[in-house]
This record gives C-alpha cells, sequence and structure tokens, in this order.
C-alpha cells in the first residue's frame, strides 16, 4: 500500500482512502477486475516491469478511449464518454491534461449537430438511481455556486472539486433510473455543468481537455432538446478556436452556432454569436466582413 502511494505522488495523484484501495486490490487479486488506467501505471512503477508483463496489453485500448476527442453517436455512448473524462481527469491522467486540441473534431461535432435529424431522446431507464426533478434541480444549484467560485477566483481554484461532483453525484443520475422529461433536464443540466468544466479547463491552461469537454456537452445538450445551451457551447468552441490561432474554424463555429438555434435564438444570443465570429474575422484581417458582423451584433438590439 505505502508503495503504491509513493508510485502515485510521484506522478502527482493522490489515492482515495486505505479501505477503497484495498478493495481495488482484492478484485484484482480474486480475477474479478484487472487494474484500470490509472492504477495500472501504478503497478508498474512499483514492480519495474513493464504492462505486458502484467497482463495489462489492453491498457492501450483505454488511453485510447481516453484519448478520443470524438463526438458521441449515442445518449449512452455520450454517458460513457464523459464519464471517463471526468474519471480520468479527477485521476490527474497526465496525457489528457497536456493532450491538443483535435481540429477536425471542431467542424464535424458542429456538423453533426446541425443535420441531427431528430434530437436523441435519453432512454427512460428502469434500474439504478432514481432520479426526479428535486434531483437535476440540486445539479443546477450546484453548478451555479461553481460558476460563482469561477467568477471570483478563476478556473482553477474549485475546477477538480467540480469535476470530483460530476464524477461522484452527477454521472449515477446519468446512469439512472428516469423519465424522459426528467432525463431532458438532467441532460441539460450535465451539459451546463460540462460546458463550466470546459470554460475552468480553459482557463487553467488545458487546452485538449477543455476541447473535449466542450464536445461532451455539445452533445449532451443535443440529447436534451436544447438548442439555446447548444449554441452556447459552440460559441465557447469558436472563443477558444480563436485564441488558438484557429481564426477560419472560431469564424464557422460562431455561424453554426446561429444556424442551429435560429427559430429559437433570443437578440442577446444573436447578438454574442455575431460578435464571436466579429472576433474571428478580425484576425483574419477580413475588414468588410468583421464589420458586416458587429453590425449584425448591433442590430438585434436596437
Amino acid at each position: 500500500m505505502r508503495e503504491l502511494r509513493q508510485a502515485a505522488a510521484r506522478r502527482g495523484h493522490q489515492l482515495p482512502s486505505d479501505a477503497s484501495v484495498k478493495r481495488r486490490i482484492a478484485s484484482w487479486e480474486n480475477g474479478h477486475s484487472t487494474p484500470d488506467d490509472f492504477y495500472g501505471p501504478l503497478l508498474c512503477d512499483v514492480y519495474g516491469v513493464s504492462a505486458s508483463e502484467l497482463g495489462l496489453s489492453h491498457s492501450s485500448q483505454q488511453d485510447s478511449a481516453l484519448l478520443d476527442a470524438g463526438y458521441p453517436a449515442s445518449p449512452d455512448a455520450a454517458i460513457q464518454a464523459v464519464g471517463n473524462l471526468w474519471r480520468a481527469d479527477l485521476n490527474r491522467y497526465e496525457p489528457l491534461l497536456e493532450a491538443e486540441p483535435s481540429e477536425p473534431t471542431w467542424s464535424e461535432a458542429s456538423l453533426r449537430w446541425l443535420v441531427a435529424p431528430e434530437p436523441a431522446i435519453p432512454r427512460p431507464r428502469a434500474e439504478g438511481l432514481r432520479v426526479g426533478l428535486g434531483d437535476v434541480a440540486a445539479v443546477k444549484t450546484t453548478a451555479d455556486m461553481f460558476a460563482r467560485l469561477d467568477d471570483q477566483f478563476g478556473g482553477d481554484h474549485a475546477r477538480h472539486a467540480l469535476i470530483q461532483y460530476l464524477s461522484n453525484d452527477v454521472l449515477p443520475m446519468l446512469r439512472g433510473k428516469h423519465t424522459e422529461q426528467v432525463g431532458r433536464a438532467l441532460f441539460s443540466a450535465a451539459a451546463e455543468a460540462t460546458l463550466l468544466a470546459g470554460w475552468m479547463s480553459y482557463d487553467s491552461c488545458h487546452p485538449g481537455l477543455a476541447r473535449r469537454y466542450f464536445l461532451q456537452a455539445l452533445r449532451l445538450a443535443q440529447d436534451a432538446n436544447d438548442r439555446q445551451l447548444a449554441g452556447s457551447i459552440l460559441s465557447a468552441m469558436s472563443h477558444q478556436a480563436t485564441f488558438l490561432g484557429q481564426y477560419t474554424h472560431g469564424a464557422t463555429l460562431a455561424r453554426a452556432a446561429l444556424m442551429g438555434i435560429s427559430p429559437v435564438a433570443t437578440p442577446t444570443l444573436r447578438a454574442q454569436f455575431h460578435a464571436m465570429e466579429a472576433r474571428a474575422l478580425a484576425r483574419t484581417g477580413d475588414v468588410a466582413a468583421c464589420e458586416a458582423a458587429l453590425s449584425a451584433a448591433l442590430r438585434p438590439m436596437c
């Protein structure tokens, strides 16, 4: 146990309680499970052997899944993907924290969201944790608290605590028992909290991680049929793309946001998306297009 904790500390990780770790070890020894992508490397460090020597040849596949920046194909895939992301972030999985944004996924995600024929419906579940609208309200209230902390102290202050809440409390709700109405509300609340995780990761200088959170938030918002929230997520992606020097992507994402929520867009959201487009176009040097976008941003507020 002591050697395992020392190995974790050298990698900047912190193990849970001794009781929790002992249960994991017992499960491995009894053949009920195998060490995952977090504990596997620690055991390799402790014993001075390779992953294959420990029988962990599957770890490369797990690493690939954790680093996958693709857009989930279904609500169940979205739950699995965002759960893996929260867990890996919580365990301070270094390749994920140091990953760079994947440019092709920016356009792919916005296109797949735009052309989705029907909003995916979170399947009502018959087993697991029972979830009601009161639980969804608790998620929203907790996320609002973290947003206030972010505004006051910056994204790095409580980011880890937010991820811990999402992984420990929200993930079981997403996998739980709920009606379609509750499911949509829950997915919307989870999407908004994941968007906040993206902003906080962006603020904490983890651009690849932030982009992955934005993508997962977009998929959750799609399943919730929350077009306005999805537009705000694309706006966040546009903001990041421009910051990273991907000006064409930044303008495209802002336009996708406007096009995708046009029937339900408020004047404030329209102005925001036009402003994000103008911000990106300003960096390209296209003066005429930038001025046109700025004029459009002002028009709804006149």
